[in-house]
């Protein structure tokens, strides 16, 4: 197996790699079934449906009501002081959902179920890459101005949190350990710390999966956008308004 990699410089050197060498799992990464070297053994949390369906269950709650807001009657006055204060810590959010999903790639890209990760994003919060999805979902949430977006996706949150993050860390409890419950004791499950901070002074870098996760952002990007533009026609009066939610 060869993976193309390169070097990223943050505050210091990095080092050039190609990545190439005998792998000590092989993995599915759509559904996290890893099978050892050592052992043979299988280990999967495929068959747990919060997981399995982690990305339908978002789509399933959020995508009907935004439909619904879009022909509700607006709240908030796009340009008003807090509208436009709104739609700026959206976009805030979204800026940080792409530093933290391009960043937690940088680390986990070339390594994903081999090790387990405890450096740079994954030194502050176990679940990086969550947390980004959680900024973009809050993104939505300002730039729609609405409560009830709000307290859905405050649930959607208490959801992933309660089945999807602790289906993964009870499989990477099995597959790593001793090493698994330190850095549980160490590493927030969700809100980043920076005091544990720490990261390596190089990484090596998969160019496929940077590439595939810029290509993700740049699609994510194009949500906020159509969801500012069809917000500021929301307020003509020509736009229909069937629907009330706060």
């Amino acid at each position: 197996m060869n993976e193309n990699a390169v070097g990223i410089t943050a505050h210091s050197a990095v080092r050039v790699t190609d990545g190439t060498g005998t792998p000590v799992t092989t993995a599915d990464t759509g559904n996290l079934t890893v099978k050892t070297k050592k052992t043979g053994s299988m280990c999967s949390i495929s068959d747990a449906f919060a997981f399995r369906n982690r990305g339908r269950i978002g789509l399933w709650l959020i995508g009907p009501l935004i439909v619904a807001i879009l022909f509700s009657r607006p709240l908030v006055a796009e340009n008003s002081l807090l509208g436009i204060l709104m739609n700026f810590s959206a976009w805030v959010m979204f800026c940080l959902y792409a530093t933290i999903r391009i960043w937690a790639t940088l680390f986990i890209g070339s390594r994903k179920d081999s090790t387990l990760q405890q450096d740079g994003p994954y030194s502050i919060t176990r679940n990086p890459l969550y947390f980004g999805t959680f900024c973009f979902a809050l993104s939505a949430v300002l730039l729609c101005k609405s409560i009830t977006l709000a307290v859905v996706m405050l649930a959607g949150f208490l959801f992933y949190s309660r089945f999807v993050i602790r289906a993964e860390e009870r499989f990477l409890a099995g597959r790593y350990g001793s090493e698994f419950f330190k850095y549980r004791e160490q590493t927030p499950r969700f809100i980043p710390s920076f005091s544990s901070f720490h990261s390596p002074p190089s990484v090596s870098v998969s160019l496929r999966d940077l590439a595939s996760e810029t290509r993700r952002i740049w699609i994510a990007l194009s949500f906020p956008v159509v969801l500012q533009i069809a917000m500021h026609l929301r307020m003509s009066a020509a736009w229909p308004h069937w629907f009330r939610i706060p």
